[in-house]
């Protein structure tokens, strides 16, 4: 289990990353029956040209339909597969009789993990909260041991709050901003975009330190991560 300062640290500076499609690192690290999945920070300019695309439906047929970020989205869709086989992965052929919720079960392969931990910073966090939904909703029957953080992450849900019947795939997700990061408000809100989750907000005490502006730098991995250690809680995940 790890902190939150922790888990940055490693998404931003130790994780060895493979790259999926047009510059979509993602990277997966196994614990026992815990896997973490992390999706690097920008790292090319093809990566913020998206922020300048249009919302479309993540999926054809949509029981509950909503947009997202085009950019996002299509960057997303170049590792959705990857992801799925991963967090799909069973350890045996037996089947296993699991609680989906309080009042009802399903019967499910053995799969080999029981808790999942996504992890992205900056463009990888917009790719986090879309893993998120993805293993939310492939893998039920963890629902209430998934959880997603993205770090300085920009917005790609369209609409001015996610609908009400929605919010539930996002439980567990947190969007973490560091002072008043510029990216985490783009696309800005009055585009119609908005985060999914909960945001939680953190601040450097050395933030006088920083260099003019302070809602540019506050977004370098140095300044999230000193930032981070300041505001240490003792959470693990």
């Amino acid at each position: 289990m790890y902190t939150l300062s922790k888990l940055f640290h490693l998404c931003a500076y130790e994780i060895s990353y493979t790259q999926a499609g047009d510059s979509v690192n993602y990277a997966f690290r196994e614990e026992g029956s815990t896997l973490y999945i992390f999706f690097q920070g920008s790292n090319s300019i093809s990566d913020w040209v998206r922020n300048f695309w249009f919302f479309k439906k993540p999926y054809k047929d949509m029981k509950i339909p909503y947009r997202v970020h085009g950019g996002f989205l299509a960057a997303w869709k170049t590792v959705e597969d990857i992801i799925i086989k991963k967090v799909t992965e069973v350890k045996s052929t037996n089947i296993i009789r699991a609680w989906y919720s309080d009042v009802d079960f399903i019967d499910r392969p053995d799969y080999k993990f029981n808790k999942i931990v996504i992890v992205g910073y900056s463009h990888g966090g917009a790719l986090s909260g879309f893993c998120h939904e993805c293993v939310w909703y492939y893998r039920p029957d963890i629902r209430s041991n998934l959880f997603g953080f993205g770090f300085e992450s920009p917005r790609f849900y369209h609409g001015f709050r996610v609908k009400k019947e929605l919010q539930e795939r996002w439980k567990n997700y947190t969007v973490i901003r560091n002072h008043n990061d510029i990216v985490t408000f783009a696309p800005p809100y009055l585009f119609c975009f908005t985060h999914v989750g909960k945001i939680m907000h953190i601040k450097s005490k050395g933030s006088k330190q920083y260099k003019f502006p302070k809602f540019v730098y506050s977004h370098y991995p140095e300044n999230v991560y000193s930032a981070l250690l300041e505001n240490e809680t003792g959470y693990k995940v």
